[in-house]
Formats: C-alpha cells, sequence, structure tokens
C-alpha cells in the first residue's frame, strides 16, 4: 500500500487551503458581474475541499486541523457577510 509522508500531506492541505482563500476573494470580486455564477461555484467546489481537508487534516493528528479548520471559518464569513452594507451608519450610531 502506499503512503504519503506527512511533509507531501502537508504541502497539499496548504494548497487546498490557498486555493480555497482564492476563490472566496474570488467570489467576492465578481459579485454583481457576469462572471458571478462560475466564481460561486468555484467558491462552493473548494468549500467543500476545504472541509474535506479539514476532516483528513484531523485524522493526522493534534494541531495539523487547525489551519485548515481557520480557513474554512474564514471562507464561510467571506460568503455570508455583507460588506456593502458596513459603508452605511447604523441607526443608533449617534447614542455613542
Amino acid at each position: 500500500m502506499c503512503v504519503l509522508e506527512t511533509s507531501v500531506i502537508c504541502r497539499l492541505l496548504l494548497a487546498v487551503q490557498l486555493l480555497g482563500l482564492f476563490s472566496a476573494w474570488i467570489a467576492r470580486l465578481s459579485e454583481g458581474s457576469s462572471r458571478q455564477a462560475i466564481s460561486q461555484r468555484f467558491f462552493l467546489g473548494f468549500l467543500v475541499l476545504v472541509g474535506a481537508a479539514t476532516l483528513v487534516a484531523f485524522g493526522l493528528g493534534p494541531g495539523y486541523w487547525l489551519s485548515s479548520g481557520a480557513v474554512l471559518s474564514v471562507m464561510v464569513l467571506a460568503a455570508t457577510c455583507d460588506f456593502e452594507r458596513s459603508h452605511q451608519s447604523l441607526p443608533l450610531s449617534g447614542w455613542f
């Protein structure tokens, strides 16, 4: 049976994490453009891939899953946060 070394697996995890963050960035940049649908599909594919990589990293041992879990969390936040509304003032902002 072929066994991959831990360093190879760590490099693969790093590549998946970086591509996942890149896909989140591209999905946010393409918002409202004609390429929004394809970039969202690209993002969702990498969201699933980073989730699977987190499970694989969890099986490697303690500490390996932390970066994958953090990237997964950042990707979810990038997909759900509405950054356009952050420039508007809140109704109670004058009170503080």
